[in-house]
Parts: C-alpha cells; sequence; structure tokens
C-alpha cells in the first residue's frame, strides 16, 4: 500500500490537505482535511495525519505500507506499540513494515490548546473540566454529521459557534471524507478514534495540547473503543494528544452538565436526526442521555430534548449489548433512589425485552444483522440510515 500525492492547496477560502491511497489491488482512495484559510497556521504540511487511517486498512489488508513523504520521527517510533494493540484487539490483524520517505522532529513553539467538541456529553464535559487551559474548540464536518449533510451541520454549527462565542474561545472547523473512507472497510465505533487522532494531526502544527474525550459507562469499566494507552501514541514532538473523561460516567457527566447554562441550551447526542431534528428523543442515544438525566432529575432543564419520554417506545427499542449496559446504570440508579414511576416500569420492560428476547424478536434482530452486514459491505451503510431515520430501526 502506498500512500502518496500529498498536497496542500488553496480553494474558496479554505485549505485542504489530501493525499492518494493506494492499495497494492490497484484500487485508490483520496483523503483530504479542509480547514479555514484564517487557520491556516495550524495544520501540518507532512503525512502525519494520514497516517492513522492508512495504517489500519494496511494492516487489514496485511500490506505494508510505503509513505511518499515525512512524518514526525516520535510517531514513527511510537506505531510498533500502536501495532502491537491494534493486533492484539482485532482478529487478522498484524504488524506491518511502514516506510516513510523522511522523519521530522514535528516541533512548534505555539501554546494553543485544542479540544475536540461536538456538542455531546463527553466533549462538553472535557471543556467544561479544562476550560481554563482550552484557547480552541474543534468541531469536525463528517464524522458524526455526514459531509453531505448541509443542512444538520449548520444547525449545529450555530449553536457551537454561539457557544465559543459566550466562552471567548475559537472555534476551528475541520472538514474531512475520512469517515468515508474508513466506512467502506469498517464499524465506525472502534475506528473512530483513529479518524479523532488524523484530525489532531492536521491539527499538529498549530496545538501545544489537544484533548480527546471518552465516553463509557463506568469509571471502573473496561475501555470499548477509546484507550487511554493508544490515544496518547498519536502525541508528536510538538503537540501532547490527552485522553480525558475516563473517570466519570455518564450521570456524573450529566450532573456537571445541569450546572451549565449553554450545556442546558445546546446538548446534543442525537445520531439518527429524524426530520433534522438536533435530537429527535426518541432514539437509543437520545434514550440513554434522556433517561440519565430524568435520574437526576434534570431532564426538564435541558431545552434541546423533549422532556416527556415516550414510554410505549422506550419498551421496545432495540438497543446492542455495548450501548446496554448505559441503560442498566440509570436502572440501578433509580432503584438506590426508590423511583417508583411509569418511567422505571418502561426502562425494566426495555432491558427485559433486549435481554431476554421473544422468538419474534430473536428473528427480527438475526434478520437486522444479516441485511447489515450486506448493507455494510456492498451499500455503506445507506439502508440502515434510511430504515433508521423512517423509525423502523
Amino acid at each position: 500500500m502506498k500512500l502518496t500525492n500529498i498536497a496542500r492547496t488553496l480553494r474558496n477560502n479554505k485549505v485542504r490537505l489530501s493525499a492518494e491511497l493506494i492499495l497494492n489491488s490497484g484500487k485508490k482512495h483520496t483523503v483530504y482535511f479542509e480547514i479555514e484559510k484564517k487557520f491556516k497556521d495550524l495544520i501540518s504540511t507532512d503525512a502525519s495525519p494520514f497516517l492513522p487511517a492508512s495504517l489500519l486498512m494496511a494492516m487489514k489488508k496485511n500490506e505494508n505500507l510505503e509513505i511518499d513523504g515525512s512524518i514526525s520521527e516520535k510517531l514513527s517510533a511510537s506505531l510498533p506499540k500502536v501495532m502491537k494493540m491494534i493486533d492484539a484487539w482485532y482478529f487478522g490483524f498484524k504488524p506491518i513494515s511502514v516506510v516513510p520517505r523522511s522523519l521530522n522532529d514535528g516541533l512548534n513553539k505555539t501554546r494553543n490548546v485544542g479540544c475536540f467538541f461536538s456538542g455531546g456529553v463527553d466533549s462538553f464535559y472535557t471543556y467544561l473540566r479544562n476550560k481554563k487551559k482550552v484557547s480552541h474548540l474543534i468541531f469536525v464536518h463528517g464524522f458524526d454529521i455526514k459531509v453531505n449533510n448541509l443542512e444538520l451541520y449548520k444547525k449545529v454549527e450555530r449553536n457551537i459557534l454561539k457557544i465559543a462565542a459566550a466562552q471567548k474561545v475559537e472555534l476551528v472547523r475541520v472538514r474531512t471524507n475520512a469517515r468515508e473512507i474508513l466506512d467502506k472497510y469498517f464499524d465506525w465505533d472502534p475506528v473512530h478514534p483513529f479518524a479523532l487522532a488524523s484530525v489532531a494531526l492536521f491539527l499538529h502544527s498549530g496545538f501545544r495540547e489537544i484533548y480527546m474525550s471518552c465516553g463509557q459507562t463506568g469509571h471502573r469499566e473496561k475501555h470499548s473503543y477509546m484507550i487511554p494507552d493508544m490515544d496518547v501514541l498519536w502525541s508528536t514532538e510538538g503537540v501532547n494528544v490527552v485522553h480525558f473523561g475516563c473517570r466519570a460516567d455518564k450521570i456524573a457527566k450529566l450532573r456537571l452538565l445541569s450546572k451549565s447554562r449553554l450545556a442546558k441550551e445546546n446538548l446534543r447526542v442525537c445520531w439518527v436526526n429524524r426530520h433534522g431534528q438536533y435530537n429527535c428523543s426518541e432514539c437509543e442515544k437520545c434514550f440513554r442521555n434522556m433517561l440519565a438525566l430524568y435520574a437526576i432529575g434534570t431532564l426538564a432543564k435541558f431545552k434541546t430534548f423533549n422532556p416527556n419520554i415516550n414510554l410505549g417506545k422506550l419498551k421496545n427499542i432495540k438497543i446492542d449489548h455495548k450501548p446496554l449496559a448505559y441503560f442498566m446504570t440509570v436502572l440501578n440508579t433509580l432503584r438506590r433512589n426508590n423511583d417508583t414511576s411509569p418511567v422505571r416500569d418502561a426502562l425494566e420492560a426495555c432491558i427485559k425485552n433486549n435481554q431476554s428476547p421473544s422468538f419474534d424478536r430473536k428473528l427480527f434482530i438475526e434478520l437486522r444483522n444479516f441485511v447489515n452486514y450486506f448493507d455494510k459491505k456492498y451499500n455503506q451503510n445507506r439502508l440502515y440510515w434510511f430504515l433508521a431515520k423512517k423509525n423502523f430501526i
């Protein structure tokens, strides 16, 4: 596999860094990162930003990676540890040879501190805990909001601009197609940290530190994807990548956010966004956060959610094994609070339906997974997103 044709171009007041990834089969992908011209001094001019995604793809294909460009010497030295971790996580991923054309020292003299910020629970928590240090919020278009979904992007952008202005910090908006490329080969959740690392490296000339937020069901729980030991390995001589937030669970984070006016007015967690809604208040991710807010008595204070939980939909929603742990955490909190409301009854029914599904439900889940496999493999999840937005799954 070869990473080549690394180019920096200026168009429509945007600076774009792009590269071509050529597989041994001859298949080609062009990956890009784009930023406003006024932030051009923040961005890298080397090949480092393309390394996390191309490394994953090369390991999956068992192809050595030739880089027609320079990467950070410190980053290069970390690659054996990175590959060893990936090898331990994923069956069939083996360490490969990574050969850059040259190495650089990756130094910069800036004192800027950045924080990835989507307006969600984890990034809001990370920012609020570190706002005395943070000088820039980093908002990525192309991860949870698809590159071609400009309507939703503009809606979210307005709120994040408002937050940045109120906090007197700079907002750095990055646009990238990295997820579009990764989605062709991987599930998004496990590779999401690699995409974040790519953006951090895209900006490594302009920051001393960049915060990446961790989200998990409890602070003692085993990490699923955002791994502290892995995230810090994407640091270079100039920028320190900081993994933050794994000492607080969902409930603890939302307690802090409940004290923030900006969080109560702008919190965004939804991934379905039916009918272009900011939060649909009926998908699995909306439910998990609304239930946690209900458990601590602050749901009605958050203006971006429906204050009334749809109990009928909650009882019947289909939840995968890992996110179901969030619902268990909330149920345990309600039990400790001696809650006897219809919300607790609906939540118990929801958990029971997902832990011990009926025959019909099992059959539906198997059929859904079967269709999802081929939809992901050959259709880039288009059918899945369509059905999700229509409230069928």
